[in-house]
């Protein structure tokens, strides 16, 4: 396990990104990251209605899992959206339903609004880390 912790600081923000209609979900939230210097962040809330999910989920439980790539046609409810971004690279992971179905995964890029999406967030400025992959090539954070 690590465990990494730095006082509350006002140098932190909470940051409200509230996406429109046909705005791409990732890359708005790392385009508004970049163009902001923001380096490392959290994600916690993401909400709204996507017509296009992209995604990706492992099907194996071995060491070196299969992942599998899926691409949907909307309209979905995106009900749940958190994870890290650290040095930029997103980690985010999801929960979304149609009328039928339920799907969780990692979000990936091409996720596109339907109607609004809500992201808040909260910059993780006090901290100096990366992702470094192990012996298994798994990513894991470190101090920078």
């Amino acid at each position: 396990m690590r465990v990494f912790k730095r006082p509350t600081s006002f140098n932190n923000e909470i940051i409200i990104i509230n996406l429109e209609s046909d705005e791409f979900l990732l890359e708005s939230i790392i385009k508004y990251l970049k163009d902001n210097n923001i380096k490392n962040a959290c994600i916690l809330s993401g909400i709204g209605t996507l017509k296009k999910l992209s995604y990706h989920r492992v099907l194996s439980t071995s060491m070196n899992p299969e992942n599998e790539y899926l691409s949907l046609e909307g309209p979905f409810e995106l009900s749940s959206l958190q994870g890290l971004i650290i040095n930029f690279e997103p980690h985010l992971h999801f929960v979304a339903s149609d009328l039928n179905n339920t799907y969780s995964g990692h979000i990936e890029f091409n996720s596109q609004v339907l109607y609004l999406a809500e992201i808040v967030l909260l910059t993780l400025k006090d901290f100096s880390i990366k992702r470094n992959p192990n012996e298994k090539n798994i990513y894991f954070i470190e101090e920078d």
